[in-house]
């Protein structure tokens, strides 16, 4: 039965049947005058003369173009308007108003061309907008990383001028400002530092180095490498990591930098003395809740922003807003992601790195 279907609906089928129903027809039409003409003539009841015989040519003529005109308008029909129709569509597309949409009825090839022309159209749409909001994520990450090098450029620049004029001449207070233009020419270092990862980890053409490994044992020992730091601030750590391996195909660097970044922010971000929660399950996927500071609700969204910043990273100057960006691309490169969640069992925010979707 589908087959069937499918080879009428094939145009030239259907020009073919048009046309060998329209020939039949016309011959049939045509035999029978003929037949009824020679019967007359043998009766001896007509006599078939030049005029007659021309007449007879000119009225075979006109039914054939009679019979033909039901072709002519399936031609019309199904050809022509479908092929205009194109052609307008098409020329929409090329002045870019993805919006419009072909629309017309048929039952061959041309409807096939319609639906693929359309999602072609939809597909170009979705392109535009994302390159069109690439383009407003490029400006407003050259825009942040202006205002975020501003800060720290002038007052190199201030203290600068200050020791080269000879205006403070105290050796403490020298040194005080050799101290500060170091440490905000550290600041700036780490930003670009932190803006290259982003750019490079963002590029096609920077492929991860994948390889097995037991990501149980590298969240483990990044973990340890800030244990120390856990312990100045008094955070109460709650590890829960699965002792047997769980390997993955993974870019070790770049998931090292994934955990490290996380667990940093629970340093950074928040009061002395909180309670924090390390939990890996069987699959790999890793929760990192704490009980401190909780996230705005204009903040959650857009948190993955590059150089979004929270309340308290704005009042300490602490973080470079490009961390939590950076750590959902390398994710995503690894066909998993990086989720906030804004309440996890007790505590008052946790992010959660799947390493599987």
């Amino acid at each position: 039965m589908n087959s069937k279907k499918s080879v009428f609906k094939s145009l030239k089928v259907q020009i073919c049947l048009f046309m060998t129903a329209n020939v039949l027809v016309w011959f049939f039409i045509t035999t029978g005058i003929n037949e009824y003409i020679w019967h007359q003539e043998e009766l001896g009841e007509l006599v078939i003369t030049n005029g007659l015989f021309t007449l007879l040519s000119a009225v075979q003529a006109l039914l054939f173009i009679i019979i033909n005109l039901p072709f002519l308008f399936f031609l019309i029909n199904h050809i022509d308007k479908p092929v205009q129709k194109i052609v307008r569509g098409l020329r929409k597309i090329k002045s870019e108003k993805f919006d419009e949409r072909i629309d017309f009825a048929s039952s061959n090839e041309f409807d096939e061309i319609k639906n693929e022309i359309n999602i072609m159209s939809e597909a170009l749409k979705k392109s535009a907008m994302f390159r069109a909001e690439a383009e407003n994520q490029k400006t407003l990450l050259f825009a942040n990383m202006a205002h975020d090098l501003k800060t720290p450029i002038t007052s190199i620049q201030g203290f600068s001028k200050a020791l080269c004029d000879g205006v403070v001449e105290s050796p403490e207070k020298q040194t005080e400002y050799i101290n500060t233009i170091y440490s905000k020419a550290k600041t700036m270092n780490d930003l670009i530092d932190r803006l290259f990862e982003y750019v490079k980890i963002n590029s096609d053409l920077n492929a991860l180095n994948l390889q097995d490994a037991d990501i149980a044992e590298l969240l483990r020992n990044c973990v340890s490498e800030l244990y120390t730091e856990f312990e100045e601030r008094g955070i109460r750590l709650d590890i829960c990591i699965p002792e047997t391996p769980i390997v993955k195909s993974v870019d070790k660097v770049e998931l090292h930098r994934v955990y490290a970044n996380i667990l940093t922010n629970v340093i950074v971000h928040n009061d002395d003395s909180i309670r924090c929660l390390i939990k890996m399950d069987e699959r790999g996927n890793v929760i990192v809740a704490d009980s401190g500071n909780a996230i705005s609700e204009k903040y959650a969204e857009q948190i993955f922003q590059p150089f979004a910043k929270g309340d308290f990273s704005r009042k300490s100057g602490c973080g470079s807003g490009l961390g939590l960006s950076l750590s959902k691309k390398i994710m995503e490169k690894h066909n998993g992601d990086l989720l906030y969640l804004d309440v996890y069992e007790g505590y008052v925010k946790a992010f959660l790195i799947l390493i599987d979707k």
